[in-house]
């Protein structure tokens, strides 16, 4: 009798352990999806700060123009005052383009400094998305290991 059960112990020692095997894929699989989908949204993010730093670089190129075209302004409107003898009214004209293009600038270092907290806050959470992977990656190694580990016995 004995004889008999020790092949079909042996026999369900196997599939129990084959099954155990599969759970541990399964688990892994699982892992790398999510691993993957972590790489594809840092990737994501990566050019979504790429783009908000061209955005960025155009806005400061505008403001300089900006800049530009208020000295511009400015210097325009003393020579006219000097040469015009209708010297009031086209002051008065330059006065409410400057202060326009001021309120623009304004607004635009406005827009500008917003920008530069949002891309602050967007990198701290990529630097917290990045550790949150590379502590999946190693909780990952450490079960292929474990994986190999079961395997080799």
């Amino acid at each position: 009798m004995s004889a008999r059960l020790l092949p079909i112990l042996n026999a369900v020692g196997c599939l129990v352990l084959a099954g155990l095997i599969l759970v541990q894929w399964h688990g892994g699989q699982t892992l790398e999806d999510q691993l993957r989908d972590a790489r594809e949204r840092a990737s994501q993010e990566t050019n979504a700060r790429i783009d908000a730093e061209k955005r960025v670089t155009r806005l400061q190129s505008d403001i300089d123009g900006l800049k530009a075209a208020i000295d511009a302004i400015r210097a325009a409107s003393e020579h006219d005052q000097q040469v015009a003898t209708d010297a009031g009214k086209l002051a008065t004209e330059k006065a409410t383009q400057n202060t326009a293009l001021a309120a623009g600038l304004v607004r635009a270092e406005e827009q500008l400094k917003l920008w530069e907290d949002a891309i602050k806050v967007r990198d701290d959470k990529l630097r917290e998305l990045n550790e949150s992977m590379v502590e999946t990656r190693k909780r990952l190694d450490e079960a292929v290991a474990k994986l190999k580990q079961a395997g080799a016995r």
